[in-house]
């Protein structure tokens, strides 16, 4: 009898190990241990009496240059794709050539990723979500030091549970993901503005919910407060789920693509790649582009130059990522 006894022990141990990972108990373990509680929501109250600007008009932020860009992770290894080290002078490069001011990437690891993103461009600043001696890159955002303040940043999970970093997706067991958001304010005249940058999961499941969560969630923000979104939000313009995050199912939009916005779009590519159709086509057809800078609040959006990058490198005609780089260049005035 002794071994039934045994094994009934084990099997409810077993039980509520599983019921304690079900439902969150190694994530709220870890913030508790580690103290890794993230400011989930931008507190619109806390910056609303004071006016944008200081109230100095114009009110605008002047040219700002944004990219976004999935890297590739440095693990990951793709047929068709160099490893890390190889392409890492190439992304490099194209990275530089735009200059950025606001720059989202995402498929960064921990701070050895991020290190040397800020070794390469010292210009930059870095808001991630970190944890412990620990940091999680997937949506590092940079921004350009010497030309802005950090006032506030945080994250905001993915998940029905917003708060609780690294929780469950509404598909379990599923790769965490979050909105990595930061509060500038602009040194010259005050101009302050939210940059969100997110990676959104491609799981079907995950990402529809993510979609409608995210609109929502930022709705009632972008009524006082401009925001630049950038992220790869694994969705193109044909889906029903971009008219989701845009927010077009809950009545006016909330945010604009900016390439809706450009006089011009330009899709770049210097030379044939050595690619299947499908991987071509999701570098250069606009149809397919999955990646996205989003505006949104009470702005004048005025869009210059967007551009879909799909440069590849010799001599064997590759691209440094499998996702192209989107870059454009806007001006932001308060209405």
């Amino acid at each position: 009898m002794k071994w039934l006894k045994r094994i009934a022990v084990v099997l409810i141990v077993i039980a509520l190990f599983v019921v304690y990972v079900r439902h969150d108990g190694i994530q709220y373990t870890m913030a508790l241990v580690l103290r890794s509680w993230s400011k989930p929501y931008f507190n619109v109250e806390t910056y609303r009496a004071k006016p944008n600007c200081d109230a100095a008009t114009p009110c605008e932020s002047g040219k700002l240059k944004v990219v976004t860009y999935n890297v590739l992770c440095r693990v990951c290894e793709k047929e068709g794709y160099d490893k890390w080290d190889e392409r890492w002078p190439h992304l490099k490069v194209l990275i530089g050539k735009y200059d950025a001011d606001l720059l989202g990437l995402q498929e960064l690891g921990g701070y050895g990723d991020i290190d040397t993103i800020l070794k390469a461009f010292p210009q930059y600043a870095c808001e991630t979500y970190k944890f412990g001696p620990w940091a999680f890159g997937d949506c590092a955002l940079f921004y350009r030091a010497d030309r802005f303040d950090v006032l506030d940043a945080g994250q905001m999970w993915l998940s029905p549970k917003p708060t609780l970093p690294f929780a469950h997706n509404w598909k379990p067991l599923s790769v965490p993901r979050y909105v990595n958001w930061a509060y500038l304010r602009q040194k010259n005249n005050g101009f302050r503005f939210l940059f969100f940058n997110t990676h959104f999961d491609n799981n079907g499941i995950n990402k529809e919910n993510a979609a409608k969560m995210f609109s929502r969630t930022f709705r009632p923000i972008a009524e006082s407060t401009p925001i630049i979104a950038t992220g790869d939000f694994n969705t193109d313009i044909r889906t029903e789920r971009y008219k989701n995050i845009r927010g077009l199912k809950d009545g006016s939009a909330v945010f604009n693509d900016a390439m809706d916005l450009a006089p011009e779009k330009t899709v770049l590519q210097n030379a044939a790649p050595i690619a299947t159709d499908e991987e071509i086509k999701w570098h250069t057809d606009l149809d397919w582009t999955i990646d996205h800078i989003f505006i949104a609040g009470p702005v004048q959006a005025d869009v210059s130059t967007w551009t879909q990058d799909a440069t590849v490198y010799e001599p064997r005609f590759r691209w440094p990522s499998d996702h192209p780089a989107v870059y454009a260049e806007m001006n932001l005035r308060m209405r």
